[in-house]
């Protein structure tokens, strides 16, 4: 169980954004931000802070206790990006309103999370038109 205190702190961590597409939680149209595992405890992970970020309610549900996934582009098996241990900018980058991978880890990521389902992206491009993304 994740205390309120821990809760606070990855939320203050992640300055109230999800951690893999940097959706603000005020513009999240299906309700609060989840704190999810990045290796889910069925796979050996904690509760600790180290392994805990702020995700969307859909990525979060798409991602389940995944910790890999396929690149599309060689059909190579990669680690998902782990928001503590990599850097956003060396995988990922914004081409308008998809979130454009730079590395086998963000391609398969970004399938697995469905960071670009068309709704996610109409979403994005919604609020770009409105000045408040990315």
């Amino acid at each position: 169980m994740i205390d309120a205190s821990l809760r606070r702190r990855v939320i203050e961590r992640a300055s109230n954004r999800y951690e893999y597409c940097r959706l603000s939680q005020e513009h999240e149209l299906f309700g609060t931000f989840h704190i999810e595992h990045i290796i889910a405890k069925q796979h050996g992970g904690e509760d600790g802070e180290g392994n805990l970020c702020l995700a969307c309610s859909s990525c979060n549900l798409h991602k389940g206790p995944n910790v890999a996934g396929i690149d599309p582009g060689s059909g190579d098996l990669v680690a998902l990006f782990h928001p503590r241990n990599h850097r956003w900018g060396e995988h990922f980058e914004w081409r308008g309103a998809l979130l454009a991978p730079k590395t086998p880890t963000a391609s398969a990521t970004i399938l697995v999370l469905g960071i670009n389902l068309p709704e996610n992206v109409e979403h994005r491009e919604s609020l770009i038109a409105e000045g408040v993304f990315p």
